[in-house]
């Protein structure tokens, strides 16, 4: 059984608000749930840059038009 601890967060306005914003747009049950996803999100793209790879690229399957994501903090582990 997974062991759980309860984590006090504190965010500024703007902070918060984006929060709220993109547990709503997500359609997430709560912003533990966001919170929670998002972080294993940047765990993945952080695997993927300790492996070398530092660009997100996202296509559209309608239209197939490409784009780059820039992500400022996405670098390779320091070995």
């Amino acid at each position: 059984m997974s062991k759980t601890q309860r984590v006090l967060f504190s965010f500024d306005e703007r902070s918060l608000d984006s929060l709220k914003r993109l547990t709503e747009q997500g359609r997430f049950s709560s912003m533990a749930d966001t919170v929670r996803e998002s972080l294993q999100i940047s765990r993945a793209l952080q695997a993927q840059a300790d492996q070398g790879f530092v660009e997100v690229i996202v296509r559209n399957p309608e239209t197939k038009e490409e784009r780059v994501v820039v992500i400022p903090n996405l670098k390779p582990a320091v070995k």
